[in-house]
């Protein structure tokens, strides 16, 4: 480490997944000296997730605010990562895979929190999304226009490389062990048997992110639910406007012309035998278009992923301080929309000292 480099905190981010490569670039942003630690770059859960960028529903306010806060951030990084913006796309849902009161009610309350919702006629549905067989299409659905998805693991597989190329040293292994003394954290061990010294260790590792704090003693109350989806191959023109969230298969299509399903957006449960489960549900998703549609009679299974989700125990993201000096948590689900945030303001309270006041509500001590 040069001279002008002692000045700096060190940071180890583990976890090569968009909300780790999102820490990561913004802390290099903050003139912080960061080492990254992932067997996976890209991540593990961010490859196989259904990567929609969403502030809706079901959500307390709280929660709303800081998921369209997020959604702002990645529009704002779109315009600042070189590349990224080709990873973005913000083309709206069409949703309807709720009761009629549901949908009504969940329209009703976003609309008034300022959300891009309206109620959308079978005919706009249909114009919108012209290659969806009619029968698949409902009397009514909802439309939200400031919705996209990210091609997220691309996205961080960049974001670290830029951290790289603004000197963030990236080493592709395993952490095995924290090192701590009393209530303070001071690195981690590598399975190359690398010891890293650090002013400030964060754990953005998903459901690995368990283990580890288990071995210094902090409770981390995350499982990993897994999630199944489908990938077709390539088509070489946009079948999908939007992403498709409907009672049936959930879908959209990736920049690269993929078409990605599961039964929910965080996918489906694999069944005894994933491959059984990949047939039928493609098979549903092959339905939900017009048989004659350009490019549909195409449409084929490429292959299928399962992915494990972190699920803290309420749903809830873990953000910010883990109870021990110089560990911070950042373990969640809905990871992909929220990595834009969580990335900035996590990487100004290490650097800077300023909490978000927003972080309280996130913070890991409400399960004592």
């Amino acid at each position: 480490m040069s001279a002008q480099d002692e000045n700096k905190p060190h940071v180890v981010v583990v976890g090569g997944g968009i909300v780790g490569a999102s820490i990561a670039w913004h802390l290099t942003r903050q003139n912080a000296s960061v080492t990254i630690v992932a067997s996976d770059l890209g991540g593990t859960a961010t490859p196989n997730s259904f990567a929609w960028l969403n502030a809706s529903r079901h959500n307390p306010r709280f929660y709303y605010d800081l998921r369209r806060r997020s959604m702002v951030r990645w529009r704002e990084l779109a315009d600042e990562v070189p590349g990224l913006k080709d990873l973005v796309q913000w083309c709206g849902t069409v949703e309807w895979d709720l009761s009629r009161d549901e949908l009504a009610n969940y329209e009703k309350q976003h609309s008034a929190w300022g959300y891009d919702i309206h109620r959308a006629e079978h005919k706009e549905i249909a114009e919108r999304e012209p290659y969806l067989s009619e029968d698949v299409i409902p009397e009514w659905g909802l439309r939200i226009g400031e919705e996209g998805a990210v091609e997220a693991a691309d996205a961080a597989s960049l974001l670290i490389a830029q951290a790289e190329a603004q000197g963030a040293r990236v080493l592709s292994t395993t952490v095995t062990n924290i090192t701590k003394s009393e209530n303070s954290i001071h690195g981690v061990t590598t399975a190359s048997g690398e010891n890293l010294s650090a002013d400030h260790v964060v754990l953005a590792a998903g459901v690995g992110s368990t283990e580890l704090c288990t071995s210094v003693g902090v409770t981390l109350p995350v499982t990993g639910r897994s999630g199944l989806l489908v990938h077709s191959k390539p088509v070489a023109h946009r079948i999908l406007n939007g992403l498709i969230i409907s009672d049936g298969p959930h879908m959209r299509q990736t920049a690269a012309g993929r078409v990605v399903a599961g039964a929910g957006f965080a996918g489906g449960d694999p069944g005894e035998d994933p491959q059984v489960t990949s047939d039928k549900l493609f098979a549903k998703v092959k339905g939900m278009f017009k048989p004659e549609a350009n490019g549909v009679d195409t449409l084929e299974l490429d292959f299928f992923t399962v992915g494990y989700r972190p699920t803290p125990l309420d749903g809830l993201p873990i953000l910010g301080a883990s109870g021990l000096k110089g560990l911070t948590l950042a373990v969640m689900h809905s990871g992909v929309t929220l990595a834009a945030i969580v990335g900035e303001v996590l990487a100004d309270e290490i650097v800077h000292g300023t909490k978000d006041p927003a972080l309280d509500a996130f913070a890991l001590s409400r399960f004592n």
